[in-house]
């Protein structure tokens, strides 16, 4: 073989070399501006939080009982010779409750809130998205999910798998869905574009994506919770 034929083909796998890199995803490393912790007066029960453009995000689900029918436990059908409140308050341990949107109102400790539509897209941002991509629906963001997911070694956010409650399933098995393969949380704004009443913002991570989904639901579903406040 020939030098300018060699030549040729060096040229070809350093080309084809370069276009891999482009478009392998680098993960950014980010990690909070703050950190802290508090107890909810009502319950005692401790959050902690981290800060990102501005804003204090718990890090634990919301574990707070609000008023009957607002509120559920995620019910897993429990092994042979397993009580089924034991499972429950396993699964609650770890993620806390589900919730419908009339609980919105009465969830969160004093001084903070049900995180809006808006206060989601900052974090978002402060993730890697854009502004442009966050006021987009369905999946955005290149990696903004896995960052959302990483415990205290990452950005420490720690959103979980919670999995949800669907209102509307027909199904004669669980409405309890998807624990350890989504987590869904709500956002306290209402979807004006739709006619009802009845949905509002939320957002999904899943397992086996690193993006996050952002969309509006029936407000009769069951969701996680987050708390965020304005960082002082």
């Amino acid at each position: 073989m020939n030098r300018p034929y060699i030549t040729i083909i060096l040229l070809l796998v350093l080309l084809c070399t370069g276009c891999n890199n482009d478009n392998e995803e680098t993960i950014a490393t980010i990690k909070p501006e703050a950190t802290g912790s508090f107890v909810d007066a009502r319950d005692q029960f401790t959050y902690h939080w981290v800060k990102y453009n501005g804003l204090d995000w718990t890090v634990e689900n919301s574990h707070y009982k609000t008023s009957d029918g607002t509120y559920g436990i995620y019910r897993i059908a429990p092994s042979v010779g397993t009580e089924p409140d034991i499972t429950d308050a396993k699964t609650f341990e770890k993620y806390g409750y589900l919730y419908n949107y009339d609980a919105l109102s009465e969830v969160a400790p004093e001084g903070w809130r049900v995180p809006t539509d808006e206060d989601w897209k900052k974090l978002e941002e402060a993730l890697g998205i854009s502004q442009e991509e966050a006021n987009q629906t369905n999946w955005r963001g290149s990696y903004a999910g896995k960052l959302l997911t990483q415990d205290q070694s990452g950005s420490g956010l720690n959103f979980l798998y919670g999995g949800y409650w669907n209102a509307n399933s027909a199904s004669f098995t669980s409405k309890f869905r998807l624990i350890k393969a989504e987590g869904l949380y709500w956002t306290s704004t209402k979807d004006e574009t739709k006619n009802s009443e009845k949905y509002a913002y939320y957002r999904k991570i899943r397992y086996n994506s690193n993006q996050i989904f952002r969309y509006s639901t029936d407000t009769s579903n069951m969701f996680s919770i987050r708390f965020v406040r304005n960082s002082n």
